[in-house]
């Protein structure tokens, strides 16, 4: 039988999910800690470049995609079954990650953001003095980019009618 290894670190609920099939479905695995922000050495080369975790190892056959994951993995040991109803599952878990999840993060991150370490400061002589860093903003205020009545002229012109 051949191993698997999943590439993860612990707080991450992407690989949580991962960590569960795995229960569920009763498979033994091998567990390889990376780090939770880049650089990435050990990972980067196994995945010609994908940054996100987990990732998950089969001989030489690497999956990268949490939902790509837990398909193989239904795949290769079809009972009990992770997707009964494939479309409904589908829809469920596209909602949970992507409706749900930033919201939480923002909520959990504005919870902790005065114990975060602020990043270094530039010094003023610099070029980038004036870094695009994001202000801290409440929980709730919405993510917003600037609009075409933002941009500069010269990006307007060219733009096509």
């Amino acid at each position: 039988m051949v191993d698997i290894i999943l590439h993860h670190y612990e707080t991450s609920p992407y690989s949580e999910k991962i960590r569960l099939a795995f229960g569920i479905k009763g498979l033994a695995w091998s567990s390889v800690e990376i780090p939770r922000i880049m650089p990435k050495p050990d990972l980067m080369p196994l995945t010609g470049g994908y940054r996100k975790t987990p990732v998950m190892q089969i001989g030489a056959d690497v999956y990268c995609d949490t939902q790509l994951i837990l398909r193989e993995i239904d795949a290769r040991h079809p009972s009990p079954s992770l997707n009964p109803h494939p479309g409904v599952a589908d829809a469920l878990a596209w909602w949970a990650e992507k409706a749900m999840f930033t919201p939480a993060v923002i909520v959990a991150f504005a919870k902790i953001g005065d114990q975060l370490t602020s990043p270094p400061t530039i010094a003023s002589g610099s070029s980038s003095a004036t870094s695009a860093r994001p202000r801290r903003r409440s929980v709730g205020s919405p993510v917003c980019w600037p609009g075409p009545s933002a941009w500069p002229p010269s990006a307007m012109a060219s733009a096509p009618r």
